[in-house]
């Protein structure tokens, strides 16, 4: 299951937003019994919160250079208020998704690590110009790369080339000798599963 958490940035919001959001998350910790003592207090949120909508305002009737930089100083307070007070909600509800859920923040799930990938399908191997071959697989789910591999049939080392695409081209290959070729995703698992060797002579 993915850990649930709740979501800390707030630059998505625009000015208004941020003031009905702010006002939200102030009205759903109000006498919350999951967070009996808000840091910082719902007072400042209220007080950071209300100062930005009269900022706000004031910039909209009168844009003035001094009017704007002061909506953006107070919508910067409120921020870092707000912030605050999440990393408060985040360590008292120790990870309770239904406890955060009161708080009126946001909710976010984290991404669950990725194993190991499922074994690469329908790899196929294309000679095309002179020492030259195509290699291709289908996309594998949640793949970060593929690393394609290709050495002489009967050498030990295997030659590697990475690339975020599923499709590339080897060219500097020898003329007239059969080479070996296997692929497989990349994920942040250390382990590789990969496809079948499959043999082709090169033009």
């Amino acid at each position: 299951m993915k850990k649930v958490d709740i979501a800390t940035s707030l630059s998505k919001y625009n000015d208004s937003e941020l003031v009905g959001k702010a006002q939200l998350i102030t009205s759903s910790l109000t006498n919350n019994v999951y967070f009996p003592t808000p840091d910082p207090s719902l007072a400042a949120i209220k007080a950071a919160t209300d100062d930005l909508e009269v900022a706000i305002v004031l910039a909209k009737e009168a844009p003035t250079k001094a009017n704007i930089m002061d909506r953006d100083s107070k919508r910067e307070i409120l921020t870092g208020l707000l912030m605050q007070l999440s990393l408060y909600v985040k360590y008292t509800a120790k990870d309770d998704g239904k406890i955060l859920a009161t708080s009126g923040f946001s909710l976010t799930k984290a991404p669950e690590p990725v194993g190991v990938l499922a074994k690469p399908q329908n790899f196929v191997v294309e000679p095309s110009d002179i020492g030259t071959v195509k290699l291709s697989v289908k996309t594998i789910d949640n793949a970060r790369g593929y690393q394609f591999e290709n050495r002489k049939k009967g050498a030990e080392k295997w030659d590697v080339v990475v690339d975020t695409k599923s499709k590339i081209i080897i060219t500097g290959l020898e003329s007239g000798v059969q080479y070996e070729f296997r692929v497989t995703g990349i994920s942040a698992a250390p382990q590789r599963t990969y496809s079948n060797v499959l043999t082709s002579f090169i033009l």
